[in-house]
């Protein structure tokens, strides 16, 4: 299983809050190119999925959203 993040939903949040990256970074306690690097289609060089650091500070910048809000598990061929 691997742990992906909802991006819409995150990018739905963030523009209801009206947060650009940098702030929403700095919220969630990461940085920007990490939050970006997030974001980015799974298939793209540069794409990290989400660790513990982005988990959390999701959950800590929207704190009325759950887990299940944020994210899903995926399950990953093998």
């Amino acid at each position: 299983m691997k742990i992906k993040l909802r991006v819409d939903v995150l990018e739905k949040l963030q523009r209801e809050k009206q947060w650009t990256d940098t702030e929403l970074a700095k919220r969630m306690g990461i940085s920007r190119s990490r939050l970006w690097r997030a974001k980015l289609p799974e298939d793209h060089t540069e794409y990290c999925s989400p660790g513990e650091s982005l988990i959390t500070g999701a959950l800590l910048a929207f704190p009325e959203k759950s887990f299940d809000d944020l994210f899903f598990l995926d399950r990953m061929c093998s």
